[in-house]
């Protein structure tokens, strides 16, 4: 952990994945007097005609052409739940994306979670420019970044930025996607958090475990409604999911664990 006073900026690739994993982390840090930014990057609205996988989700989250006017006023509500300060990057759902012919680059959901295309590298790009600049203006002394369990392509494009822009060049933690970090989700490929590291890259980390308050946890998710009952069915099966998830790493409340990765060459 930091020094008091320290400044945390975790990195979250949808406007969801901070929060229902960090939640109780963030509010400890918060609570004790540290400066907390939560940046998010896929929070930008759907530009000309939806692709197919788009239209698909619009229509699971049955909030209107614009959804991620929801989704991003859900993310204001938790930041202040959670007394952290807020950041949103604007770049577009993998659901979104187009190629240089104006084809969806991701066609249906196994795709979402099978890596990136070559074709996306456009969106790696912007995303580690976007993230150097970020660091360069919050001069936090650590960041935060996901793993990459659920190999999403949002998740993993946010992965090589990190591993481009701060392994190696400042304190670095990694943090595992809920509910990912189950081992059931997504349904399409779940794997374990040792695989996710692997995958992603990440070597030789060594983790922590952090324990929090688990009623943070469930409160700032509940803070989600366009999105609970897609992950999870309901809030009764969120909450369940938290419970599993606290037994698991055998807490008392709450525990979420961290990994520090070591930069090899």
């Amino acid at each position: 952990m930091a020094k008091p006073g320290s400044r945390h900026l975790f990195l979250s690739p949808h406007l969801d994945d901070v929060p229902f994993s960090c939640a109780g982390l963030i509010k400890k840090l918060t609570l004790a007097g540290d400066d907390v930014v939560f940046s998010t990057f896929v929070t930008g609205d759907a530009d000309g005609p939806l692709t197919p996988l788009g239209q698909r989700f619009h229509g699971v989250w049955n909030r209107g052409d614009r959804p991620y006017d929801t989704r991003r006023e859900e993310d204001r509500r938790v930041a202040d739940f959670l007394g952290a300060r807020l950041r949103h990057e604007g770049f577009l759902d993998a659901i979104y994306r187009k190629d240089e012919h104006g084809d969806a680059i991701y066609r249906d959901i196994p795709e979402l979670f099978a890596g990136l295309k070559p074709e996306d590298r456009a969106n790696v790009a912007a995303i580690a420019a976007r993230l150097a600049e970020i660091v360069a203006e919050e001069q936090p002394d650590v960041v935060y970044a996901p793993i990459g369990i659920g190999r999403h392509a949002d998740h993993l494009s946010l992965v090589e930025a990190a591993q481009e822009v701060c392994l190696g060049k400042m304190p670095l933690r990694l943090y595992e996607e809920f509910p990912y970090a189950l081992g059931e989700f997504p349904a399409e490929r779940p794997i374990t958090v040792k695989l996710g590291l692997e995958l992603s890259g990440w070597k030789e980390a060594v983790s922590e475990f952090i324990d929090v308050d688990l009623a943070v946890r469930i409160g700032a998710a509940r803070l989600y409604p366009s999105q609970v009952p897609q992950i999870f069915g309901s809030n009764a099966g969120m909450i369940e999911a938290m419970q599993r998830h606290a037994k698991q790493y055998e807490a008392h409340s709450g525990r979420e664990r961290l990994w520090t990765p070591i930069a090899t060459h």
